[in-house]
């Protein structure tokens, strides 16, 4: 997959003289409604003979526009969500900065710089998106601003139980520590990956206690919570302690009869909260670990 970053005006080297499909969002979680998304895009791509591209945006626009909530930790962080993309299948993806003056750009000139310069031949997005200042553009009026030079498909809403599936949805999930339920929206665990920074082996408790650290990444309500470490050497389970860490890492706890070869940077995949503890001992986490794994 080629990535390209666009982050100000397109000149001739963003250009490309390769027709596409252009599926365009933020994406953050690539849960299953971005996932049909992209397939749609993909089934298009084929069937026009089409590259198939993908538009994505960075930093998330809250941190841009005035009068909201800014969201500066993700589901899906940049390199992640690059290497989902890669996975489905996208050819081409495009990051646009989104600064000031992009935010400033009228629908119509967004659409004429970013699509149709991009020798976009057919648009696919969600019922939701908007673009252009003040997201003054839809997707009812997004053929108008290109002057009919694409396509366009329009991505119906899709719903767990008559609830959209959408980004904020695992948001709310994440903030009520509802980890059990994201594999409905997301198609499956939530997961993050950290950062070993230490590790001290307890022998008598045959408990290992890792400090790691998440960066850019959403993480749970502080609790406990039972999660899977993924390595390259195989699959571990264990307990996480989430606190307000000053120092930004998060204490796991695992049990092993034997001291495990952990990597530097692991995949942390968050299973069910388990219910509140006061501060634990070592020995106690160790029994909260048996009782449930």
């Amino acid at each position: 997959m080629e990535t390209i970053y666009i982050r100000g005006l397109l000149d001739m080297k963003t250009l490309t003289s390769e027709p596409c499909v252009m599926a365009l969002g933020f994406f953050d979680g690539v849960h299953l409604g971005h996932r049909e998304l992209i397939e749609t895009s993909r089934k298009i791509a084929e069937q026009k003979n089409l590259t198939l591209t993908v538009m994505t945006f960075f930093p998330h626009p809250s941190n841009v526009l005035p009068n909201n909530q800014k969201i500066d930790r993700y589901l899906s962080p940049l390199d992640a969500k690059k290497e989902i993309f890669k996975e489905l299948g996208v050819e081409k993806l495009f990051i646009v900065t989104f600064n000031q003056d992009f935010a400033k750009l009228a629908p119509p000139a967004f659409v004429r710089k970013y699509i149709c310069g991009l020798n976009c031949k057919h648009v696919v997005a969600g019922f939701d998106f908007t673009y252009g200042f003040k997201g003054q553009g839809n997707m009812e009026r997004i053929v108008q601003d290109g002057g009919g030079e694409f396509d366009i498909t329009v991505v119906s809403k899709k719903s767990y139980k008559e609830m959209k599936i959408s980004s904020t949805k695992i948001r709310e999930l994440l903030n009520n520590g509802a980890v059990a339920a994201i594999p409905h929206y997301l198609g499956s665990y939530y997961s993050t990956y950290g950062q070993i920074e230490n590790e001290s082996y307890d022998l008598d408790n045959q408990t290992i206690m890792v400090n790691m650290s998440f960066d850019e990444y959403m993480l749970p309500r502080k609790g406990m919570y039972l999660i899977r470490l993924k390595m390259d050497s195989g699959v571990i389970e264990g307990i996480c302690k989430l606190t307000e860490s000053i120092s930004g890492t998060q204490t796991i706890y695992i049990q092993s009869k034997k001291r495990p070869n952990l990597e530097s940077r692991v995949k942390v995949e968050w299973i069910l909260e388990l219910e509140v503890l006061s501060p634990p001992e070592t020995d106690e986490m160790v029994k909260k670990v048996q009782m449930v794994v």
